[in-house]
């Protein structure tokens, strides 16, 4: 049975507290107690056996790589590239002073931004745009019941800001 780490924590407390107080540190009596209770031979050892080493039953912080970029400046990250176009990773690298491969992996990793293409909207002439509109419109009056109406409008296509086409990307949460 999978444990959560609050749950985990519980019973190591218990463990540990029923180890000190009822047992006399007797590792015997601890371990007959708890397999009554259907706890696993081997998480009560393993339990006592790291508390006797650390003295605690919480997890402890392990070691390894410190990360680049520290929650702080990846919420201003996000905050500074959410819902904005012509951002580029390289610029944001020299702002936090970090690789554009390291950008570009909190981007995909630690964050729930996506990142889209900007495309150019298709450009359509007068008699295309009543030929379309003709040909769709009929499709929908095939689809919709009797009595009831329609209205339709003219599209305008226009892009998010700025013609640039070197960097078409745009990032959203």
């Amino acid at each position: 049975m999978k444990r959560t780490q609050q749950e985990y924590e519980n019973l190591a407390k218990s463990i540990v507290t029923f180890h000190i107080n009822n047992s006399n540190y007797v590792v015997k009596t601890t371990v007959s107690h708890f397999l009554k209770q259907n706890i696993p031979r081997q998480t009560i050892y393993d339990i006592l056996k790291k508390y006797k080493e650390h003295g605690t039953t919480k997890f402890l912080p392990k070691s390894g790589r410190p990360t680049k970029i520290s929650d702080k400046q990846v919420k201003a990250l996000v905050k500074s590239v959410n819902n904005k176009t012509g951002i580029s990773q390289r610029r944001l690298g020299q702002r936090f002073s970090v690789n554009q491969s390291t950008i570009s992996r909190v981007i995909k990793h630690r964050t729930t931004l996506k990142i889209y293409t900007r495309k150019s909207a298709p450009k359509y002439t007068n008699d295309d745009q009543e030929r379309r509109a003709k040909s769709n419109s009929l499709k929908l009056y095939k689809i919709l019941k009797p009595n009831v109406q329609l209205i339709l409008d003219d599209e305008e296509y226009f892009t998010l800001g700025g013609n640039s086409s070197s960097n078409r990307r745009y990032y959203t949460t």
